[in-house]
């Protein structure tokens, strides 16, 4: 191929993908852009997670390696919600600067990727499940990004890895993203699951904030049990952080659950002005406010109409009597 080809392709590709693509999926049937919009999803993380190998050579060279989660996270936003019609709301994202913290998020489900797409603070790492080391692509990427990764079945282990972690981001001014739930919720209301005690533990150890993220629930958006994935709006917030300084082990308990209540609290804020009533349209105000009128008219016809039977029952008694 010449040098013109290259670049017909490289204008081309990117428009078909980012203009027309989303606007062939959005008319498909429901199942089948499901199915669509799962594949384009699944064949994103491949593609970030290939280019995500080579990003993280290139930063590592130049000592950035810290920036890798951010430029690859921020990039997989882009290519995986574009097509797929999702688009963001991020509420209070300059608090992204309150640095280094430990970033708590809720985990509802492996979309919570497009989050981290929207939010991923800079000079930040995951803290993930040992598991994910050995997926192809994906774990040598993380392993580059310097995840941190912890056995849950091995608490000896665990705690290596977080006394390690707390080291790290002391060295490198950098915080820590952790799903404090451990797992994906996939919950059908507004509520999170008990949250484990390693983010905090981490935080008070290191004496940094807590950074509070809260995604709302996104089943308006995305929804695999009933094969459902339409897209839309997904709002983010991004809390106050809560400082620990001075705090001790002792204080664990109090400062998961003040976290875990404050998290809820805007999550069912949210799930609130997501599922209340739309403002209703001219033409049903038209019709509500018709609609007494004649009720008020029937209700006088029918008190009419009574009101003649009952004359004529009388008549009728008075000629017989």
């Amino acid at each position: 191929m010449s040098i013109v080809a290259y670049l017909k392709a490289a204008i081309v590709i990117p428009l078909f993908y980012f203009l027309v693509l989303p606007k062939i999926l959005a008319v498909l049937p429901k199942k089948a852009q499901f199915l669509a919009k799962c594949i384009i999803v699944l064949i994103a993380t491949l593609i970030m997670s290939v280019a995500g190998c080579f990003i993280s050579i290139a930063c590592a060279l130049v000592n950035k390696r810290y920036i890798i989660n951010y430029v690859v996270s921020r990039f997989f936003g882009i290519l995986a919600a574009g097509p797929c019609g999702v688009t963001y709301k991020v509420v209070g994202e300059e608090k992204l600067e309150n640095y280094p913290a430990i970033v708590v998020c809720n985990h509802q489900s492996s979309m919570d990727m497009m989050v981290l797409g929207a939010v991923f603070p800079k000079h930040c790492v995951v803290m993930a499940k040992k598991e994910l080391l050995y997926f192809p692509f994906l774990g040598v990427f993380m392993k580059l990004s310097n995840a941190i990764f912890i056995d849950r079945k091995n608490h000896k282990k665990a705690i290596e890895s977080t006394t390690q972690a707390v080291a790290d981001m002391k060295k490198h001014n950098s915080g820590i993203w952790i799903f404090p739930e451990g797992t994906r919720s996939r919950l059908d209301k507004a509520d999170l699951l008990p949250f484990k005690k390693g983010a905090f533990h981490l935080a008070i150890q290191a004496q940094l904030p807590i950074l509070p993220i809260i995604s709302e629930g996104y089943s308006h958006i995305y929804d695999s049990s009933k094969r459902s994935f339409p897209g839309g709006e997904l709002e983010i917030r991004v809390l106050d952080p809560i400082p620990t300084t001075g705090l001790t082990a002792d204080d664990v308990n109090d400062l998961m659950e003040k976290t875990r209540n404050l998290m809820l609290k805007h999550l069912k804020e949210m799930d609130r002005q997501s599922t209340s009533s739309p403002v209703t349209s001219p033409a049903v105000a038209i019709k509500a406010e018709t609609k007494p009128t004649e009720d008020a008219a029937v209700a006088g016809k029918t008190t009419a109409t009574a009101t003649q039977d009952e004359a004529a029952v009388k008549k009728r008694r008075t000629l017989k009597d």
